[in-house]
């Protein structure tokens, strides 16, 4: 929205780089939505909002003392990793004092992944997005295990082998039915997957992250709806987890890769929407492989399906010729 862009130049610089790093999560360019973003976190958690600035923080300075693109830099794209660092670690490990170091360490090294990536994906003109955020944090996590002074956290997965799901786990009926509480389950999984992309555990975080895409792009935000209702819906059909399903765990990637498909990376026309939906199919059943894949070392998908999937529509964009890149 022209509003919004004007006040993001007014901001001053040091703020606005801030803001747009953390805008770059959902792909904003923007610093407002940026904002929005951040106090949505400070909403769900005083931890997750003060781990998610140290992130953006500690990235974006280190772009700055490495001497990468200054363009890049103001338009945030070496703050939003660093942004996913803060709370994913603070979610996964044991919350110590020493793990602000961990955050610190870990969000300087995921913009040095991210230059290397954008190095290597350049020639093919195909994003690095959150995989820097991912491969940090994978490592970081594995890397608890040879230092006493960190520990795993209560939420990292035990490491084990995959078994099939237990009867009782299946969803339940209150999704198939046309009542209030279906309805209000609905709602709550819906707007909770979007604020998975976050880590955060909340509806009204889930609904200020869809007001800040939208104060942006109201095709981005459509597509990110789009995105959670997909990942609700698909993992209903097919008989998953309700508890996964309930917290909008399956629903998160699906939000990133329509939002990447649909709005960004290709032109947005009604038929990349409906490519950016067949993205979101294959995201959530990538994410379920993905899970099962990773389950004996107990390490969580994170954004990797979202990824995996976008990187290969985008490789496969490169040659149709119906399909057109944005950019």
């Amino acid at each position: 929205m022209d509003w919004s862009l004007s006040i993001d130049k007014a901001i001053p610089k040091p703020l606005r780089v801030i803001f747009r790093g953390v805008g770059q999560v959902f792909f904003c360019c923007n610093a407002v939505t940026g904002l929005v973003f951040l106090i949505a976190l400070y909403v769900g958690g005083i931890t997750a909002g003060l781990a998610a600035t140290v992130g953006v923080i500690s990235s974006t300075v280190a772009a700055y003392l490495l001497g990468f693109s200054d363009d890049d830099i103001d338009a945030g794209l070496y703050g939003f990793n660093g942004t996913l660092v803060g709370p994913c670690l603070f979610l996964f490990l044991e919350n110590t004092p020493q793990l602000w170091l961990f955050v610190v360490l870990a969000s300087i090294l995921s913009t040095i992944v991210l230059a290397a990536l954008m190095r290597i994906l350049q020639p093919y003109n195909i994003p690095a997005s959150t995989s820097p955020f991912v491969l940090t944090c994978w490592m970081f996590m594995v890397a608890v295990y040879s230092f006493d002074g960190f520990a795993r956290g209560p939420v990292l997965p035990e490491p084990g082998i995959p078994a099939d799901i237990a009867a009782a786990s299946v969803v339940a009926t209150e999704f198939a039915a046309f009542t209030q509480d279906a309805a209000e389950a609905w709602y709550t999984a819906i707007t909770k997957g979007v604020a998975e992309v976050m880590f955060a555990d909340s509806v009204i975080v889930g609904i200020l992250f869809l007001i800040g895409i939208a104060i942006t792009s109201l095709r981005g935000a459509s597509m990110a709806l789009a995105g959670a209702i997909v990942g609700v819906a698909l993992p209903i059909c097919l008989g998953a987890d309700k508890t996964l399903i309930e917290m909008g765990l399956y629903a998160f990637n699906p939000v990133l890769t329509m939002m990447a498909v649909g709005w960004v990376f290709l032109k947005p026309t009604t038929g990349t929407a409906i490519l950016a939906l067949l993205a979101g199919v294959l995201t959530v059943i990538c994410q379920a492989g993905l899970a099962n894949f990773l389950a004996p070392i107990g390490l969580p998908t994170l954004t990797f399906p979202f990824v995996l999937v976008m990187w290969m529509f985008l490789f496969a964009a490169s040659k149709s010729k119906y399909w057109g890149n944005s950019h």
